[in-house]
């Protein structure tokens, strides 16, 4: 994303510029690619992509805290299974307008810096809602509020985090880190939620977010000592942030496979998640008959499978990642609807396990893909671009909650399954990149 090579390239060979040196095709990187044997854990010999890692596990075990402990203090003030929908789309509609900004940001400004500002605000903010609900002045307004605030600050602080990863490995570790990346990501999904769940039936909330605060500030430290290596930047502080971005969108326009991936990563966003994550308090509560423990296993059994798709990725070299891929999407479709019919916990948990890994592997090769054409340069803007779908949660939010009130969550969660599954396959046959991928 900051490579100093601002070259143009056509839709069929999008160029990708070499950290250590001249632009290469795909084709020069599939003749360099390692071959196909376990590689698991090889971009963490790398000092400072270990300090950005273990800065991504404290940074999502925080986020993943806030939001189970939100869902929960919300549905237990109000009973309203849209409003739980409602708070999450509260927390991502800011990556509309946030998440630009935040990509001419990490494409201008010292990346590195920009993480650990970033860090200490949203700790700043944890650490004063921490108080907030401890004092029990809390209120349904204070919640959205906060969730509000929090989505800005990850919605500028997410293009930053993805951009560092190529600023901390060299080229040939890229593909490697951004799937341990997501191993991280998973690890802290199977961890946070259950950890937040028996600090809420144990604590109550408000330890929750003083833990979360204490996460974001950890950041900031581990970012502080990180040495990021430094990259040519071709975007001037001059320029106009509008036509820096519109830059970024031009781009994605031009190139098929870029624009594919990132349409493809949207229908998790309106159709997985939404009624998933977003509708599990009310589906735990009122299906499964449990308390805030249960809740946290039910999200932590999507993390264990996370982790399961993420660490798949990150170990071996795929030949048809693009075909792997979608195949991943439907069985997740699938999977959310098998879920949607659980009689018990014993059943919903290795459904959920599934779920999780088949999800992550989709998204861990989806994110790999797009990092490994994106040229440096422009590497925070593509990216603020790909996670323009987290706006589109507020839409899915909005159905599943109207769903979940009206029908009852089970057939909510049917209904966003099916439809994932079918919009998967059919972007998979759209286009060529899911089925010549190699």
């Amino acid at each position: 994303m900051r490579e100093g090579q601002h070259a143009r390239m056509s839709s069929t060979a999008p160029v990708v510029p070499d950290m250590t040196g001249g632009p290469s095709t795909p084709a020069s990187l599939a003749k360099a690619a390692p071959p196909s044997y376990l590689t698991t854990f090889s971009s963490l010999k790398h000092r400072d992509y270990r300090l950005l890692w273990t800065s991504n596990l404290l940074a999502t075990a925080g986020n993943w805290i806030q939001q189970v402990t939100l869902g929960w203090l919300v549905y237990e003030m109000t009973g309203s299974a849209f409003l739980v929908g409602a708070l999450m789309g509260a927390r991502s509609l800011p990556f509309l307008v946030a998440g630009p900004v935040g990509g001419v940001l990490s494409d201008r400004l010292d990346r590195r810096k920009l993480l650990m500002v970033n860090q200490t605000l949203l700790g700043l903010l944890a650490l004063g809602f921490a108080l907030l609900v401890w004092s029990g002045g809390v209120r349904t307004w204070h919640i959205f509020v906060f969730a509000a605030l929090s989505g800005i600050g990850w919605a500028m602080n997410n293009p930053v985090r993805q951009a560092l990863v190529a600023n901390t490995v060299p080229r040939q570790d890229l593909r490697n880190a951004v799937a341990l990346n997501s191993v991280g990501f998973n690890f802290t999904r199977m961890a946070g939620p259950a950890a937040a769940g028996f600090l809420i039936a144990f604590f109550g909330p408000s330890t929750n977010f003083m833990l979360q605060a204490l996460c974001y500030l950890g950041v900031a430290l581990l970012a502080l000592v990180m040495r990021v290596r430094p990259i040519e930047h071709v975007v001037s502080v001059h320029a106009s942030p509008v036509s820096s971005f519109w830059e970024g969108i031009t781009y994605v326009r031009r190139e098929q496979a870029v624009l594919a991936f990132i349409l493809v990563a949207m229908v998790p966003s309106l159709f997985v998640m939404p009624f998933t994550t977003g509708l599990m308090p009310v589906f735990a509560k009122d299906v499964l008959q449990q308390g805030p423990d249960g809740l946290g296993l039910l999200l932590a059994a999507l993390g264990v499978g996370g982790v399961i798709g993420s660490l798949a990725v990150a170990s071996f070299n795929a030949r048809r990642p693009g075909v792997l891929q979608i195949g991943a999407g439907v069985l997740c479709g699938l999977g959310i609807i098998a879920f949607s019919r659980s009689p018990s916990m014993a059943v919903a948990l290795p459904l959920l396990i599934s779920v999780g890994t088949a999800q992550m592997f989709f998204f861990a090769i989806n994110n790999m893909s797009l990092q490994t054409i994106t040229p440096d340069a422009l590497r925070g803007r593509v990216m603020s671009i790909y996670m323009l779908d987290h706006a589109l949660v507020p839409l899915g939010s909005f159905m599943a909650g109207t769903l979940a009130d009206l029908y009852g969550s089970p057939w909510a969660v049917l209904v966003g399954g099916s439809v994932a599954a079918s919009l998967i396959l059919l972007v998979g046959f759209r286009f060529r990149v899911f089925r010549e991928s190699s």
